[in-house]
């Protein structure tokens, strides 16, 4: 089997010996970072297991009459459970209803996919009704659970499951797709996404390299007392399509390994080289642990309700006082 996403093809074929063999798990959790294509690959191999006539690579034909209407959104026995619009978790109600479903019978004789993405986001009530589901598989069923963040997944759940791993990806592949769509600085996308490819042409689709550099070099003015941390704060809010919290978190970690060493080799932000050495010029030890501390705060509260320009204002504040504080010693 072929996948939209060549870096995903060793994974893809796995699955198709599942099929092919007639042995597909009841359960099966893809595990890996975002932004590799894991609901999109998910979403190949189910038209796959109910295209009719597949071709001489097990992949799906596209004209037989299951490929058109799971091609159309109407395939009865194709289950895609996901977060509503705008929101992060999957709540209770749609694990039920789910379970109602499967308790009736598929419809084609091939068997029927769910599919739940990320399996991350459920909240506690919906892990323990889906708990019962994979307790008491039904027939013909596969679960395609796609997980994110292994830890957040209870262990009851993952021990029920036959997890597939993503651990790293052929980064050639990968900057070969990227080029491919376009792309002219693929290797800095990937660099800037931790080699996930759809990130990175998510980023390159927004030009988020030049806004990287830019709110860059407002940090460093605001690190040396050119810029009023109130505005700073203002900037990052109003960049929040982008991972500033990442961004900000890997340029305090390159000035620490400034710190320790001035020919530093394995920077987070190679191509800002010898533009971050004024961090730590301007910064104590203590000030950048102390800072990183605060990003680690301000990345575990970036999914609440807590009002996210105060906490970057503080954030802001602090940088600028810290370098002034050094500035007078």
């Amino acid at each position: 089997m072929q996948t939209t996403y060549p870096w995903l093809n060793v994974i893809a074929d796995k699955l198709t010996s599942y099929q092919q063999q007639q042995r597909l798990p009841s359960a099966l959790m893809l595990q890996g970072d975002e932004g590799l294509g894991l609901a999109t690959l998910a979403r190949d191999f189910s038209k796959q297991v109910f295209c009719l006539k597949p071709n001489s690579e097990s992949s799906a034909c596209c004209t037989c009459s299951s490929c058109l209407l799971f091609d159309a959104g109407n395939y009865p026995d194709y289950i895609n459970i996901k977060p509503d619009e705008g929101k992060l978790t999957i709540k209770i109600d749609a694990i039920r209803q789910l379970s109602e479903t499967l308790a009736l019978s598929s419809q084609f004789a091939n068997p029927r996919i769910v599919i739940i993405n990320p399996i991350d986001a459920l909240l506690h009530q919906a892990s323990n009704s889906l708990l019962k589901t994979l307790e008491e598989p039904s027939n013909n069923t596969c679960l395609i659970l796609i997980a994110h963040q292994l830890s957040k997944i209870p262990m009851t759940i993952r021990s029920r499951c036959q997890i597939i791993k993503i651990n790293a990806i052929d980064k050639n592949l990968a900057n070969s797709w990227l080029k491919e769509e376009g792309c002219e600085q693929s290797l800095q996308y990937l660099m800037l996404a931790n080699d996930r490819p759809l990130l990175a042409y998510d980023l390159w689709k927004k030009d988020g390299l030049e806004h990287r550099r830019e709110l860059f070099d407002e940090f460093v003015a605001l690190i040396k007392g050119q810029l009023d941390p109130l505005i700073f704060a203002e900037k990052c809010l109003s960049k929040k399509e982008f991972p500033i919290i990442k961004w900000l978190t890997s340029w305090l970690t390159d000035a620490v390994k400034y710190k320790y060493s001035s020919t530093v080799k394995q920077l987070l932000n190679v191509d800002l080289g010898e533009d971050l050495k004024v961090l730590p010029s301007k910064l104590h030890l203590n000030d950048l642990y102390g800072l990183l501390d605060k990003l680690g705060q301000l990345a575990q509260l970036e999914a609440s309700q807590l009002n996210h320009q105060l906490l970057l204002e503080e954030f802001s504040v602090d940088c600028f006082s810290a370098s002034k504080i050094k500035g007078h010693k």
